[in-house]
């Protein structure tokens, strides 16, 4: 049971260092020859929503609301990845009381019928917000970036504007 709840421990310290890290990650790595010819294109560069995605996809499925962050909308983010840690945290509770090793008798709750439905429906449930928050953040990340771009009236390097080609060239001193 200790070395279980050592693992659970580890697990979280993990995730919670790498979700304070991911805001910094998110923010900076959007410093690119992109954005609108507006004059404000110096302060807000333009946000892809297939990188959104991408980013919501794959390092999103460690971190939810990675792609939420890409693009500028902190409160999704922040409410994402705080159901994220739940979820584990569901998840954790549910093999601590569901626990039935060797050396102890059962989980925090006993070994009793009741304590391992609590356990099972923690577990389960903890899976479901898990995966239904990854697919919240893959699903809502492009428009939360093409939001973001209609908001400050950014457009990407290459468009199309009255039928002629446009190519912008953004710069950041």
């Amino acid at each position: 049971m200790k070395n279980t709840s050592s693992k659970v421990l580890s697990i979280l310290v993990v995730l919670f260092f790498l979700a304070l890290s991911s805001k910094s990650f998110a923010q900076s790595g959007d410093i690119d020859l992109s954005g609108g010819l507006e004059t404000n294109h110096q302060n807000y560069f333009y946000k892809d929503p297939n990188k959104a995605f991408l980013q919501a996809f794959f390092p999103g499925v460690l971190i939810h609301g990675y792609g939420h962050f890409y693009a500028d909308d902190q409160l999704t983010g922040d409410i994402l990845l705080t159901g994220e840690v739940l979820s584990v945290l569901s998840v954790g509770c549910g093999v601590l009381i569901q626990s039935n090793t060797t050396t102890f008798s059962g989980g925090i709750l006993g070994d009793s019928l009741n304590a391992n439905n609590i356990a099972t429906n923690l577990i389960w449930g903890g899976i479901a917000a898990y995966t239904l928050l990854w697919v919240v953040d893959m699903a809502h990340a492009p428009t939360a970036a093409s939001d973001y771009n209609a908001e400050h009236n950014l457009k990407p390097i290459a468009y199309m504007e009255k039928d002629a080609p446009v190519l912008a060239l953004a710069f950041k001193f």
